[in-house]
């Protein structure tokens, strides 16, 4: 557990926003890691005053951040957060989990994100730009509109980068209907390829299964779970 200062949050895209946050000692973490924030608010549910959080932010930049979805019909920790003011003294959890880059840099990498999924995807390639590595990774990310995709000008410094829309507008060239383990499949175009999935957590679930029943090894898939989510 540490201590962190909330210096100021940004709009993303449409209803999402970047929560950004100073530590009081200094923090290391690996790209697509997740915390734990404790949030103090004034109608907590069954989970208290915490959340996890994927971390958005690169271990390259001074301040962490994480990256949500704020509607008006939001959760009392979100409003909450919405409305902290900078300076306010914030308790986080040590940054955890495995949804990391693989040690071997040679495996090509197909980066699925739904929805606000994307965060790892952002605080692991923006790590890769501020430290000039060089991965081959392509990336599908799934979105209800175009207005709900964020970081979509450091996706697109990618070689492959491809948008599916649910409700795409009139003039949309591009894919549209819900992602599914074929679209993924013809992505990926390797079988050697890893397959990082993340976003709500029913789609991850499906996503894996029908993947493993298009015979894809289950050992190339790997899926960070995001609770309280629609599917996209």
């Amino acid at each position: 557990m540490f201590d962190v200062k909330f210096d100021h949050h940004e709009p993303t895209a449409e209803n999402i926003q970047t929560f950004w946050f100073k530590p009081t000692q200094p923090v290391r973490y690996t790209a697509g890691q997740f915390i734990e924030l404790h949030l103090p608010h004034d109608k907590p549910d069954e989970r208290g005053p915490k959340r996890w959080f994927t971390l958005s932010s690169s271990p390259e930049d001074k301040l962490i951040s994480i990256t949500t979805k704020i509607t008006p019909d939001c959760s009392s920790f979100k409003k909450t957060l919405a409305s902290l003011e900078p300076g306010t003294k914030l308790k986080m959890a040590s940054p955890m989990g495995d949804f990391v880059l693989p040690k071997d840099d040679s495996i090509p990498l197909l980066f699925v994100a739904g929805g606000i999924g994307c965060t790892p995807f952002h605080s692991i390639i923006k790590y890769l730009k501020d430290t000039g590595q060089k991965r081959d990774i392509r990336m599908i990310y799934a979105a209800n509109t175009l207005e709900e995709v964020a970081f979509k000008s450091l996706f697109e410094s990618l070689d492959k980068f491809e948008i599916i829309l649910s409700d795409p507008p009139k003039d949309w060239q591009g894919k549209s209907g819900r992602i599914g383990a074929g679209v993924i499949q013809q992505a990926s175009e390797d079988s050697k390829r890893h397959i990082y999935l993340s976003g709500p957590e029913p789609m991850v679930e499906k996503l894996i299964e029908e993947l493993k029943s298009l015979g894809v090894d289950e050992k190339s898939i790997h899926g960070d779970y995001f609770p309280g989510y629609q599917p996209i």
